[in-house]
Parts: C-alpha cells; structure tokens; sequence
C-alpha cells in the first residue's frame, strides 16, 4: 500500500493536468510612440524664442492606454498596448522638435527651463484614437493649437486642426504610424497659419 499511494496520486495529477489544459501565456505590454517628420527648413518665421507648454488634456486622453472606437458615441482603452509616456507630454516633446526642425523660431523651449519667451504656444488633445469600423481601420487626431505674442497680448492663431488617416492594416502599430501622418499634417497647417499671421504683421510694422 505505501507503494501504491504515491503512483495514485501521480496518476491522478496527470488526469488533472489534462482535463484543464496548459494555461494560456500571459500578452505581454507593448509601449509606443508617435514619430512625426518636420521639414528641414532654414527660414525664420518668429525672431526670438518660442515657448511650446505641455498639451492639455481630459479623462482617457490623459492616460496612456492606446483608445479606439467602433461607434461615434463610445471610446475604450485597450489592453496591453501603451503610449511610452503620457499624450500630453508626448506630443509637447513632438510639436517641440518640429517647430525646431522646421526653423519656426531662433529657439523653440519648454517652460521647464524657465527662461523668457517671446511667443508661447498652447494646445488640447480632443481626439486621439483609432476608429475600428467596417472591417477597416482608420485613425483620427484633432487637437486645438493656439500662439500668443508679447506675454499673451497678441493673439496669433488659435484653430481646432483634425486629420483622419487610413491605417495600414489593423494591427496597433500600422495605426500608430498613420497618427505620425495625422500630426505631421495638423502641425504643418497650424505652422502656415502662424507664418501667415506673422509675415502680415511684418509687413504692417514695415509699412
């Protein structure tokens, strides 16, 4: 009997593990990031230092869960697909290197260097998310920008800039990458439209 005892138990362990399975692997995190290519442009559109705050945003925009919707009236977060920081900060560093890739201004800064500016650009994330509807996948960016001149006495250019971008495919990083092309195009527009308004106004002190 002692010897019998533990073959029944290993045989009943076996019967076990056979009747419940293997457990399935655990998905693991993946983090992104968006990338968006600036124009290598030598011109100065602003003398001076341009001041670019972190982007504003509410609710899920402020966290880093990747969000998509396949209606026009609910959003939901997905699992295991993160941004590597947070949106607001994110896209701060990105409008950051574009406007000094593009030659906006002698210098583009963050607040935390504490240093005065002579412009200051403020934004909010409204959308961000990827749209999963009709066996296709889209993306969409709206974000409202805004420049203001001589301590916020001058107001440049305040607009809500959207793009909707076809990604790829339907995995999450072939819609990253198409959000790379939805704000390359929103931030062009905003920086035409700063450029504008400050060649007027050049061309009105000229006078």
């Amino acid at each position: 009997m002692m010897v019998l005892k533990p073959s029944i138990a290993t045989l009943l362990l076996t019967i076990l593990s056979g009747c419940l399975g293997a457990a399935p692997p655990v998905p693991r995190d993946h983090f992104y990031r968006v990338s968006v290519q600036a124009p290598l442009n030598a011109t100065v559109f602003f003398p001076g230092t341009i001041s670019v705050a972190p982007i504003e945003a509410d609710g899920l925009l402020r966290e880093r869960p990747l969000l998509y919707s396949r209606s026009a009236h609910e959003v939901q977060q997905h699992d295991y697909h993160f941004w590597s920081e947070a949106p607001p900060r994110m896209l701060q560093a990105q409008l950051v290197d574009y406007l000094r890739r593009s030659g906006a201004a002698r210098s583009v800064i963050t607040p935390d260097l504490r240093l005065p500016a002579d412009y200051e650009v403020t934004g909010r994330i409204r959308r961000l998310e990827r749209l999963l509807q009709d066996d296709s996948a889209h993306v969409i960016a709206e974000l409202e920008l805004a420049m203001t001149g001589n301590d916020g006495q001058d107001l440049i250019v305040v607009r809500t800039y959207g793009a909707e971008i076809a990604a790829g495919d339907d995995s999450v990083e072939a819609s990253v990458q198409a959000l790379d092309i939805a704000l390359s195009e929103i931030f062009a527009r905003f920086l035409s439209d700063a450029q504008t308004h400050g060649r007027t106004q050049g061309a009105a002190t000229a006078e």
